[in-house]
C-alpha cells in the first residue's frame, strides 16, 4: 500500500509541475480550479484505494468497487457541474484537466488493485 501512496504523490507531483510548466512556457493557461481539482481527486483516489485494498482480503470487493464507482461518479459530476458554474469563462480548462487527471488517478488505482488481486488468485 505505501507503494500506490509513492506512486500517488509523485503523479500529483508531475501533474502540478507540468501544468505550472506549461503556464509558464505560455502553452496553455492554468485552471483556476487546479490546485481544488488536484487536491481533492489526489485525496479521494488515496482514500477509496486504501478501502479497496483493505476489503480485497474480504468477500466484498467487487460490491464495494461498484459502490466506490458510482459515488464517485455522482460526487465528480456534482464537482464539475459546481465548478463549470462557478467560473464559465475557464469551464473547458477546468473539465479538461479534472478529466485528464481522473483518467492518470484512475488507472494508477486499477493498476496496482489489479497486481493485488492477480497475485492473490494465483495458486
Amino acid at each position: 500500500m505505501v507503494r500506490f501512496f509513492i506512486s500517488l504523490f509523485l503523479v500529483t507531483a508531475v501533474i502540478g509541475g507540468v501544468v505550472l510548466l506549461g503556464v509558464d512556457l505560455g502553452y496553455f493557461t492554468k485552471p483556476s480550479f487546479f490546485e481544488t481539482t488536484l487536491l481533492l481527486l489526489l485525496f479521494s483516489t488515496g482514500i477509496i484505494y486504501r478501502y479497496l485494498y483493505k476489503a480485497n482480503d474480504s468477500g466484498f470487493f467487487v460490491q464495494l468497487y461498484l459502490l466506490t464507482m458510482t459515488l464517485k461518479l455522482l460526487f465528480y459530476c456534482t464537482y464539475i457541474f459546481i465548478v463549470v458554474h462557478k467560473d464559465k469563462s475557464t469551464a473547458l480548462g477546468n473539465v479538461v484537466f479534472f478529466m485528464a487527471t481522473y483518467i492518470l488517478f484512475t488507472s494508477l488505482e486499477i493498476g496496482f488493485l489489479h497486481t493485488k488481486i492477480s497475485r492473490k488468485m494465483k495458486p
